[in-house]
């Protein structure tokens, strides 16, 4: 009987495990379900039309007060579908001028520590995303 929680992302085929290779501890994957919520955009999900942050929109709003607009939509998706989670502190970054690569424009980068309640154990997560020009 194959031991795990979720199929680890991207799915990949493991006769071990099962059909696909899962993920093995608490960390891994509530680290894995806290990307999925920061890079799905909302109507993405089928049957949750509200689920995700959307990350990849931002890029394309006025850098003016992205910051506090992301840090708000991620509170309130954390709150909404990861009820296990407490975030301890969460960081991010706009910077429209400064290409991150050649041919780069804007780039949005976000840092957040966070607990997991129960196990009380704290992980972080680090995502960058640029708009190519």
């Amino acid at each position: 009987m194959p031991t795990g929680f979720d199929a680890s992302l991207p799915l990949q085929s493991d006769d071990t495990a099962g059909f696909y290779t899962l993920s093995q501890t608490i960390r891994e994957n509530t680290h894995q379900k806290i990307k999925m919520l920061l890079m799905t955009a909302p109507g993405e999900r089928m049957m949750i039309p509200k689920y995700g942050v959307g990350l990849r929109r931002f890029l394309f709003e006025e850098p003016a007060g992205v910051e506090i607009a992301v840090i708000n939509r991620i509170r309130e998706q954390m709150g909404i579908f990861m009820k296990n989670v407490k975030i301890v502190s969460l960081e991010v970054k706009s910077n429209p001028n400064a290409p991150a690569r050649v041919g780069q424009k804007q780039t949005l980068s976000l840092t957040m520590t966070y607990l997991i309640k129960g196990v009380n154990l704290i992980d972080s997560i680090q995502l960058v995303e640029t708009q190519l020009s």
